[in-house]
C-alpha cells in the first residue's frame, strides 16, 4: 500500500464502519486532502440539506431517495414508489439556486431487492479499496456510489491516465454493469 494513504486510510475504514466519533473525525480529515477541500465539501453538504428540505416538503416518501452532491452536481439514487414521483424528485432537485447538474439514478419500486443493496454496498467498497491500492491513483479525490450494479465515480484525477486507471478499475469488479464517469481533469495551475 502507498505510504502517504497509510495516515489516513485508517479513519477511512473505521467511518466506513459506523463508528460515529472516530468516523467523523477520519471524514473531516479525508474533506481536508481532497482537492475540493473542506469548504467545497462542506458547500456540497449545505446544498444537499437544501435539496433534502425542499424535496421533503414536495416529495411523498423522500427518506428513500439517497443524494450524492460533489462540486454542485446532485447524484439521486434509490427506489420510489412510480415514475410520476421520480420525475417530480427530479425536478425538485434542478429547482434548487445552486444546482448544476442533476443525474437520475433512481428506481421505480420493484426493481430492486435487499440482498442487490448489498451487492452494491460491496461493489462501492472493493473499488474503494482497489483505489486506495494503486500508487497512481490519489484515492481521496474520488466519491464513489452504486446503485442497481451502477458505478457513479465523483472526483478529480491528475491526468487521463489516472482518470482511466480509475474507470479500469471500476469495470474489473465482478457484477458491475455500467460505470458513470463524472469526474473532471484536474486543470494545471497557471506557471
Amino acid at each position: 500500500m502507498n505510504k502517504k494513504y497509510s495516515i489516513i486510510i485508517l479513519p477511512l475504514l473505521l467511518s466506513s464502519c459506523g463508528v460515529p466519533i472516530v468516523g467523523g473525525i477520519g471524514s473531516v480529515g479525508m474533506h481536508a486532502v481532497e482537492d475540493r477541500g473542506i469548504g467545497g465539501t462542506f458547500s456540497d453538504e449545505a446544498l444537499q440539506f437544501t435539496i433534502r428540505s425542499k424535496l421533503c416538503g414536495e416529495v411523498p416518501n423522500c427518506h428513500v431517495i439517497d443524494m450524492t452532491v460533489y462540486k454542485s452536481r446532485v447524484l439521486m439514487t434509490g427506489v420510489v414508489e412510480s415514475q410520476k414521483v421520480k420525475a417530480e424528485a427530479v425536478r425538485v432537485a434542478k429547482s434548487v439556486d445552486g444546482v448544476k447538474e442533476v443525474i437520475d439514478g433512481l428506481n421505480v419500486e420493484g426493481q430492486d431487492t435487499f440482498s442487490e443493496y448489498i451487492r452494491d454496498g460491496w461493489i462501492t467498497t472493493k473499488l474503494k479499496t482497489a483505489l486506495y491500492a494503486e500508487e497512481d491513483v490519489y484515492a481521496p479525490n474520488y466519491t464513489i456510489t452504486t446503485f442497481d450494479k451502477v458505478v457513479y465515480i465523483f472526483g478529480i484525477a491528475e491526468s487521463q491516465e489516472e482518470m482511466k486507471l480509475v474507470i479500469d478499475n471500476a469495470y474489473n469488479i465482478t457484477g458491475v454493469k455500467k460505470v458513470v464517469n463524472l469526474i473532471e481533469i484536474k486543470k494545471s495551475a497557471p506557471k
